[in-house]
């Protein structure tokens, strides 16, 4: 892979964001759902509570209650205190029985039931190993407990360890007419069981996420530098069919003045037959010098002498080979119209430049070409697109 670096550094950056994103929200929102549970467990806890006092009231169990109380009563050989104990007695016992029928395994669920009594003895649980044993610390936290308590308090409590033991009283309701408290516990190594699974899940979702948007990522810079790529070879490519067409053009420049020279050595003058022949070859002959100015002296310059000629602010320049320059008074129309087409080329309307006096070719911008003269020239030589294939033309190209 050609920018396996960017690639490398891409990925490196995902991960790195990835981690921070993971480090930063998971924990946030595991509070927030957590607190959220809760909260719904806490309100679950209350009707809980509350439908269990119902179902105990429905159970008969407070009408067997009186019918022993009645029988008790008029057993004349019981005195009053012990008809008072042995029918609270009684009274704890139907209630507890009941109720641990009720709590019967439910221990391993987020939320369940247990019953105290004043004593801190605790009277009903899920698990019966715990039965009549003496719960001072949970008894009077069950009995100090604000009801009120949110779920994101006690979801600070539960991860600051403020809790040492298995389970957490999160509501009590004492029993009409009884000692006995029922109390409604979160089961806290369940709730942590669950969180961690909850963080489990946030964590291979995030992964899941990132690698997904990474492989888009991949696929996206894979498709773009696949077209800048693309673009790019196809410049490159115009770039050596333009070094490869100068290379030609300034070949192609060398060998036509090569023929030019040796045109001029070996050209003899050609005799003229007819007077009529005489009159037409006179029309289109082209002139062997240009009359000049330099300062108030005129001055003819030979045609071969002459390097380039230009019009710069109305004023026709003419440079010669040697570099000095002198001034016409006819326009470069005129001046072109009578110059030999083979050594001379209008590269544009600003200039006639002789191929004697060109030394390098070049590329200039879009299809344009830009010529460079000995001597130098004042203003830049540039023949455009219009008049490129013309000038290859004159090259013989």
């Amino acid at each position: 892979m050609k920018n396996y670096k960017f690639y490398l550094y891409t990925a490196v950056s995902f991960v790195l964001f990835f981690v921070l994103v993971s480090i930063i929200s998971i924990p946030y929102l595991l509070k927030i759902n957590g607190s959220v549970l809760l909260d719904n467990n806490i309100s679950y806890a209350k009707t809980q509570v509350k439908h269990t006092l119902i179902d105990l009231n429905d159970s008969k169990i407070f009408i067997k209650i009186d019918s022993i109380e009645n029988r008790l009563k008029t057993d004349i050989n019981v005195s009053e205190f012990q008809r008072d104990s042995e029918i609270e007695k009684i009274k704890k016992d139907l209630i507890a029985t009941k109720l641990q029928y009720l709590v019967e395994n439910t221990e391993s669920e987020l939320v369940f039931l247990s019953v105290f009594d004043w004593q801190g003895k605790m009277k009903c649980h899920p698990d019966r190993t715990k039965l009549d044993l003496n719960e001072d610390a949970e008894a009077s936290d069950a009995l100090a407990i604000e009801n009120s308590v949110s779920g994101a308090e006690l979801y600070d409590a539960i991860y600051d360890n403020k809790y040492t033991k298995s389970s957490k009283v999160i509501y009590i309701q004492s029993i009409p007419n009884s000692d006995l408290i029922v109390a409604s516990n979160i089961n806290i190594e369940n709730f942590k069981t669950k969180i961690n699974t909850w963080r489990t899940q946030l964590y291979f979702f995030i992964l899941i996420i990132g690698l997904l948007i990474l492989l888009m990522v991949f696929a996206a810079i894979r498709v773009i530098t696949g077209y800048y790529q693309n673009q790019l070879d196809q410049k490159n490519t115009r770039l050596e069919d333009g070094v490869l067409n100068l290379s030609k053009l300034n070949d192609s420049l060398d060998n036509y003045q090569k023929k030019l020279n040796e045109i001029t050595e070996i050209k003899a003058p050609a005799a003229v037959s007819s007077s009529e022949t005489n009159a037409e070859e006179s029309t289109i002959k082209e002139k062997e010098r240009i009359l000049t100015y330099v300062r108030n002296e005129l001055v003819p310059i030979s045609t071969e002498d002459i390097a380039y000629i230009y019009v710069e602010n109305t004023i026709t320049y003419i440079v010669r080979k040697d570099g000095k320059r002198a001034t016409a008074s006819e326009s470069l129309d005129q001046i072109y119209s009578y110059l030999n087409e083979k050594s001379f080329f209008r590269a544009n309307r600003q200039i006639i430049v002789a191929i004697s006096a060109i030394d390098k070719i070049t590329k200039f911008g879009n299809s344009q070409l830009k010529i460079q003269v000995n001597p130098a020239s004042e203003i830049d030589i540039i023949i455009g697109k219009n008049k490129a294939a013309a000038f290859k033309q004159w090259l013989d190209l």
